[in-house]
């Protein structure tokens, strides 16, 4: 320090001194305050909190199982789909209408069960253009006796169902001019005629080159209830050896008027495989059925029908019934001449109905003779 030459010099240096003193002291005050308020300072920085340990995670809940249907809806969903585990059936009901029904027993996961009928409209069934069928159906809880109604469309499918169609008597020219029409239509029929072979074998033969088949009506058609047991020999198997001898089988044979006594059927499984009685009722047979021997035939004439809504409505609803019910059924029928005006005959057009209607829903034309090949 450079001494001041005069006493005030060294006094003020001193009072600076001082001030610088004074000044330092309040900064550590300050500073000792701060740290007071704030708490122990500490140099150390303070850790991070753990993180916490990873929780393990548990595999994803499956969503609750949806509740399961009424047993209603089920049962409506199988009519729908025309399962094969619903069992149809046909019946005439109180005004003598054939209907279809099926009776259906569900159970739930439960074990709770219900049971249901159905009965399918078959007669008032809409064809689509699709060649499918509209059918109406009504499902009845029989527990509760509630009515259920829906629809389902119904595609006919190939099976072993179908027709037996047959002619009686002697119309061989009427029936050679509809070898064409049944060609059209894929029909095989079978001829029941009377007489002798020479009265029968120029027909007999062009029928069965267009793969047709043959039966025998008797020699006289004569109402064989009537006549003696020599002469019922003589009018049913007399002729036979002769057609036979052609290559003329003869596996079948049609009571002429329908009419029989019942030894007589014994008497002629002797000499034919199947016997043919004649009526006016609804009658299906499954295979096993036709091969044990006597079977009787739907009469399809002119004179059983009122009109055409009525052959239309009844030939429909026999058609529909033994496609529908999917038990490889077969419904014989019988007519004599193809005739406009003959009351026992059929009129072209409504023989070409049944030809078309038994295409549409895919039914066989079967020959009685079918029933006796190898493999049937």
């Amino acid at each position: 320090m450079i001494p001041v030459k005069n006493g005030s010099g060294i006094v003020l240096i001193a009072a600076i001194k001082l001030q610088i003193k004074n000044i330092a002291w309040g900064i550590y005050t300050v500073l000792i305050l701060i740290s007071m308020s704030c708490g122990k300072m500490n140099l150390i920085p303070t850790p991070l909190p753990e993180a916490p340990e990873p929780v393990e995670q548990s595999e994803p809940l499956e969503p609750p199982e949806p509740p399961e249907p009424p047993l209603i809806i089920t049962v409506i969903q199988k009519i729908k789909q025309n399962s094969p585990e619903i069992k149809k059936y046909f019946l005439f009901d109180k005004t003598g209408e054939l209907v279809v029904k099926a009776d259906i027993e569900e159970k739930d996961k439960k074990g709770n069960t219900g049971y249901f009928q159905v009965l399918y409209d078959i007669k008032r069934a809409i064809i689509e253009s699709s060649g499918e069928y509209l059918v109406t159906f009504t499902v009845k809880d029989l527990e509760t006796g509630e009515l259920y109604e829906d629809k389902l469309l119904w595609k006919p499918q190939k099976d072993n169902s179908g027709i037996l169609l047959s002619f009686d008597d002697h119309y061989y020219n009427v029936w050679e001019n509809y070898f064409g029409l049944f060609e059209r239509y894929n029909a095989k029929v079978t001829f029941f005629v009377t007489g002798t072979y020479n009265t029968n074998s120029n027909f007999a033969k062009a029928a069965l080159k267009r793969g047709h088949d043959i039966g025998y009506h008797t020699l006289n058609h004569l109402k064989l209830p009537d006549i003696s047991r020599q002469k019922f020999i003589i009018q049913t198997t007399s002729q036979v050896k002769n057609f036979r001898n052609a290559k003329i089988p003869l596996v079948s044979f049609a009571y002429p008027y329908g009419i029989y006594r019942t030894w007589m059927h014994n008497e002629l499984l002797k000499t034919f495989k199947l016997v043919r009685g004649y009526n006016i009722l609804f009658q299906v047979y499954e295979h096993a059925d036709i091969r044990e021997g006597v079977i009787f035939s739907r009469s399809i004439d002119n004179i059983i029908f009122n009109n055409d809504n009525d052959f239309i409505a009844t030939i429909d609803i026999m058609f529909r019934i033994i496609k529908f019910t999917e038990q490889n059924l077969v419904l014989p029928l019988t007519t004599h001449n193809i005739s406009n005006k003959a009351n026992w005959g059929i009129k072209p057009y409504r023989l070409e109905y049944i030809l078309k209607t038994a295409n549409e829903l895919q039914l066989n034309f079967y020959r009685y003779s079918d029933f006796f090949n190898d493999g049937n």
